[in-house]
């Protein structure tokens, strides 16, 4: 029972940060209508953009001492004859980098929503109005483009890049079972959640998420109402690579990072297609329960047959509920 739901809580970890980066594939499908294939390597970008901010500039010559490693007097007088494995030399460690940290962050927000805001106006913009296909195809052309920029910009993988918050390793035992995780899985599973309830709060109840769901219902109505489409457009894609500069840099501490994290983004993909491509609230529940199934599956069978999890669940999903869990069903009449 306890490995059980030692497995259980990593799937619902990860199943939230499936959720956060879903929620930016979710954003500008409501808007625009355009599944972005890409999304993955705007998030790839992110954990880049991370890197560099976090870890490049503040190594650079010339930059300030307090950003590479803040030590005040009192923090190396408390570090002090502690042991390697001290929760609070954890605390300690992280502490001396939130400079970094927090400049790594604001760096990878203002850059992947550059990125966003590029991307709308010099690809998507143009295509206003024509076929939602050839906007769709652009996404997926997209991919080579920033696969092979990133792989130019930056010659070489990072595997280290500061945690977000303490990665102090929280133990408990449960059932008789020792259950074992890390500060950081539990602070980045909460920033996850917390922005994605923050996004549908906002979608549901601000002006400019009323008018995210009056375009995704009808640009033509939209427009004759006074809503500037492009500005939606524009912010849909700004708020997806922002979400995703956040789930980049969650990924980077995690999973280390290099060109092929983008491809992270078509396992997400397919829990969007899962929960339904217009629905947040379905994204959601599919995004826990292909992070438990991941979980569980690599419990019983293997990390091999784990990461075919999504695809398979999507798949039977879909020949159910073709518009997924919690999607729209569309009518036609001829």
């Amino acid at each position: 029972m306890g490995q059980f739901i030692q497995f259980a809580i990593n799937g619902l970890m990860s199943g939230a940060i499936y959720a956060l980066i879903a929620v930016g594939i979710v954003s500008v499908y409501k808007a625009t209508k355009v599944v972005n294939f890409a999304h993955g390597y705007l998030i790839m970008f992110g954990a880049y953009f991370y890197f560099t901010f976090a870890v490049i500039i503040p190594g650079m010559e010339g930059a300030p001492a307090w950003l590479a490693s803040w030590k005040p007097a009192w923090m190396v007088e408390m570090r002090e004859g502690l042991t390697m494995f001290s929760p609070l030399g954890a605390v300690l460690d992280w502490a001396a980098n939130i400079p970094r940290i927090v400049f790594g962050l604001l760096g990878a927000l203002f850059c992947n929503a550059l990125l966003g805001l590029l991307v709308e106006r010099t690809l998507m913009r143009p295509l206003m109005g024509q076929s939602v296909f050839a906007m769709i195809m652009v996404t997926v052309g997209l991919i080579s483009i920033l696969s092979g920029a990133a792989s130019l910009i930056w010659t070489a993988d990072a595997a280290f890049v500061p945690h977000i918050a303490p990665n102090t390793p929280i133990r408990f035992e449960l059932f008789g079972t020792m259950i074992f995780l890390f500060g950081a899985d539990i602070v980045n599973m909460i920033i996850a959640l917390l922005i994605f309830g923050g996004i549908v709060a906002m979608v549901k109840f601000t002006k400019g998420g009323v008018a995210i769901r009056a375009t995704a219902e009808d640009q033509s109505t939209a427009y004759s109402m006074g809503i500037s489409v492009p500005k939606v457009f524009s912010r849909a894609w700004v708020l997806a690579c922002t979400t995703g500069a956040v789930a980049g840099a969650i990924l980077a501490t995690r999973n280390g990072i290099s060109p092929s994290l983008g491809l992270f983004g078509f396992s997400v993909l397919a829990i969007v297609l899962m929960g339904g491509l217009d629905s947040y609230v379905g994204c959601f529940i599919a995004a826990m329960s292909v992070g438990v199934l991941e979980a569980m599956t690599q419990w019983k069978l293997g990390g091999e047959w784990a990461e075919i999890v999504p695809y398979v669940a999507v798949l039977v999903v879909i020949i159910f509920r073709p518009h997924g869990l919690m999607g729209q069903k569309e009518v036609e009449r001829i």
